[in-house]
């Protein structure tokens, strides 16, 4: 129910984001499902979450964008006046995201599933407006950032009693072009203020081959996100998942996961589904994500525009086929024996369980 209150409010510097008047092609007016919560997925994401995973290829094929969540827009009475609006999680407004409007609505971007969330919108000092509202709890929480497709998070999946956290681990498209110059295409300003200031990240892995310069001349510790964010080359083959190139870029995504500091961390390859699909895999088979979940996660790539479409076919008999024959009761003890076979660290592996459960 929407509560509107006038009072008096002492305003702080805090973080500013952006918002603009006019909508653009991914906002939409807030919308409900049946048990009241907010919609962020379009139409054809809802219809593909709510049938079989392997029928993806009735919704996307890979051939254009379509990754984009809804921003769903919120409205009040109060005319076209500038307001502030705050947006938390928490009920006091602590760590707030801020958005400036020149009229009585907001659209809100990259929204968390199933969480509550509480927003004010506040015109020269005055609260004119005050409400919260809880998003829907279907999966996926996919991400828009400007100049990258393909981007998702890697939490949000019901393991055993518990919930892996999001906001801590993404996976995405390339961030930064492809060498040889036949790619142009590369975050924009605007995506690199989602990155820093929406999703606060604080280092990239680059999955991208380095001997054959697909990271387009870049090298550790800084990349195109400035240095605030640290930069590690984990270069893999994308034609043998079996080579030792990867077995070595495993290892060392592991041990940059089992640095709390690097958190939240997002890694990538070049179009984010083939060795970003094998990473997220491992990481969220250890975790205890479900069978379904996991191929649900990957087969979601075919709405970025990744060129082709992909199927479980694709990585049935590569990693699936591999994790599943290893010893182990559950699918979560399976994998955890498959990367302690690669020499990844116990102690690796249990900061990433204690960061995301």
């Amino acid at each position: 129910m929407l509560k509107k209150v006038s009072r008096l409010l002492l305003l702080t510097p805090l973080l500013f984001c952006s918002c603009k008047s006019n909508k653009n092609s991914n906002e939409e007016d807030a919308t409900y499902d049946e048990s009241g919560k907010v919609i962020i997925h379009t139409k054809v994401q809802q219809a593909y979450l709510k049938d079989s995973f392997e029928n993806v290829n009735l919704y996307a094929r890979g051939v254009e964008e379509l990754s984009r969540p809804i921003s769903p827009t919120f409205k009040w009475d109060g005319g076209n006046n500038k307001h502030t609006v705050y947006l938390s999680e928490k009920e006091d407004y602590s760590d707030p995201e801020i958005y400036e409007v020149n009229k009585s609505e907001v659209s809100f971007v990259n929204l968390k599933i199933n969480t509550t969330y509480y927003y004010k919108a506040v015109s020269s000092n005055i609260i004119v407006h005050e409400e919260s509202f809880t998003t829907s709890d279907e999966l996926i929480r996919n991400i828009y950032i400007s100049g990258v497709t393909n981007a998702r998070d890697l939490g949000g999946y019901k393991v055993g009693e518990s919930v892996t956290k999001q906001g801590l681990i993404y996976r995405t498209g390339r961030i930064s072009p492809n060498g040889g110059g036949s790619d142009t295409k590369t975050i924009t300003e605007k995506g690199i203020k989602t990155m820093l200031e929406g999703l606060k990240v604080k280092s990239e892995i680059d999955l991208r081959g380095v001997e054959n310069n697909e990271v387009n001349g870049l090298a550790e510790p800084t990349g195109v996100l400035g240095e605030t964010v640290r930069y590690y080359q984990c270069p893999m083959d994308y034609t043998n998942l079996q080579a030792e190139i990867n077995t070595v870029a495993i290892r060392k995504i592991f041990s940059i996961l089992g640095d709390r500091e690097n958190y939240p961390t997002f890694f990538h390859c070049s179009i984010g589904t083939d060795r970003t699909g094998y990473v997220a895999w491992l990481i969220n088979s250890y975790l205890g994500v479900s069978e379904e979940n996991l191929y649900r996660d990957y087969l979601f790539s075919n709405f970025g525009k990744i060129g082709s479409a992909r199927s479980t076919s694709n990585i049935l008999d590569k990693y699936v086929s591999w994790i599943n024959n290893q010893e182990g009761g559950s699918l979560s003890e399976k994998a955890k024996n498959y990367l302690l076979n690669l020499g990844v660290n116990q102690e690796d592996l249990n900061v990433l369980k204690e960061m995301m459960i």
